[in-house]
């Protein structure tokens, strides 16, 4: 499933990230990870949503339905920029997290198939890192994990190879945009709180905001569903080709299909 040339989506490094990061990765055929910018402690760069154990009922909505899976960091400040993070190698967090996921997964229907072999290596190969930098290492790879299996394959760079110009964010997006000459920006929508579309307009680069519909899907629990989980959550219980399907462009807009050619 390539994506569209001239479209860049920009996003921070994700541990094990959500389906709809991966809707964003298919519509483009950049996609640059913001590996220069300071990491939040409370954000989701270094964690992931996963099940709840299968002996707690799923809460009403006011409270979360799933527990935070992390991993530890090594002395981490808050000035730190993501690129610097250092893994806690003195912790068996990989183990732990595999174990875990297990435990969550285990009888769930694809997992055994569609999600343990990609599990096991990675853990295996991840178990080692240490030192300056090793965060981001574990995270591009928990992504990359699962872009064979969904048919995609953007070119990754990181900002950090670029030429960064200035601290206000949206600037800085429209000057990537320009060096990677991109015509179009596809963002999420909780960007639109900070993005100054101007500023890209007057580059000549249009924005596009995201509007993927998560659709729901069984979670092996009586309750409600429960949006923004890991994609190891979706792919250990919905089938590989149809969650394939739910990255397809739409029949329409901007990323549709071109109709093939009259003969």
């Amino acid at each position: 499933m390539p994506g569209s040339p001239g479209v860049v989506v920009a996003e921070q490094p994700h541990y094990l990230p959500w389906v709809d990061f991966y809707e964003q990765t298919a519509r483009a055929d950049t996609l640059l990870v913001l590996d220069n910018v300071q990491w939040l402690r409370r954000g989701w760069q270094r964690r992931t949503r996963v099940a709840l154990p299968a002996n707690v009922p799923t809460p009403p909505p006011t409270e979360p339905g799933f527990q935070w899976l992390s991993i530890p960091l090594e002395d981490p400040h808050r000035d730190t920029l993501i690129a610097d993070l250092a893994v806690d190698s003195r912790q068996p967090w990989a183990r732990k997290h595999l174990d875990k996921l297990v435990t969550l997964y285990g009888r769930r229907p694809h997992f055994a198939t569609q999600v343990l072999p990609l599990l096991e290596p990675f853990y295996d190969g991840v178990a080692t890192e240490a030192g300056p930098g090793s965060l981001l290492r574990v995270l591009l790879a928990s992504t990359a994990l699962f872009h064979a299996p969904l048919g995609l394959s953007p070119r990754i760079l990181l900002a950090s190879t670029l030429e960064k110009q200035g601290d206000e964010k949206s600037a800085r997006l429209v000057e990537y945009c320009r060096q990677l000459q991109a015509h179009t920006y596809y963002s999420g929508l909780g960007s639109s709180l900070y993005l100054q579309v101007g500023l890209f307009r007057s580059a000549d680069v249009r924005v596009l905001w995201q509007r993927f519909r998560h659709p729901p899907y069984e979670q092996g629990r009586d309750g409600r569903f429960v949006q923004g989980m890991s994609i190891v959550d979706v792919l250990s219980n919905v089938p590989l080709d149809e969650v394939r399907r739910w990255l397809e462009p739409s029949p329409w807009g901007p990323f549709a299909p071109a109709p093939p050619e009259e003969r």
